[in-house]
């Protein structure tokens, strides 16, 4: 039997810095231009500061944003390839859930 922790619930902001500069806690809009539609999200983990790529339409995922882009939902959680933690997406809030996967590591 899996055990879930809800750890906390923190504001993920769209941002168009490069994902190499992301901080924690924010994310880019992959494309920037919203002429070509939406490919993803590259999200900077608030707990570990790795980036981790969503993509729209990819194992389930369906990714909506407000008209202006920030209220981003994500359908299903978004699982940091760092430090294994589940990254739920809502109207611009991120609630950070561990699980039995998650690692005590810090990227940066």
């Amino acid at each position: 039997m899996s055990e879930f922790y809800l750890l906390e619930v923190v504001a993920v902001r769209p941002t168009s810095k490069g994902p190499c500069k992301l901080e924690r806690g924010e994310m880019r809009r992959v494309s920037q231009d919203r002429r070509f539609g939406l490919v993803g999200y590259h999200v900077c983990c608030p707990r570990c500061g790795y980036v981790t790529v969503a993509l729209n339409g990819r194992d389930g995922m369906v990714i909506t944003e407000d008209e202006e882009g920030g209220a981003v939902t994500f359908s299903e959680p978004l699982r940091c390839l760092f430090c294994q933690i589940l990254i739920h997406v809502r109207d611009g809030l991120g609630t950070l859930e561990e699980d039995e996967h998650v690692r005590n590591v810090r990227y940066r």
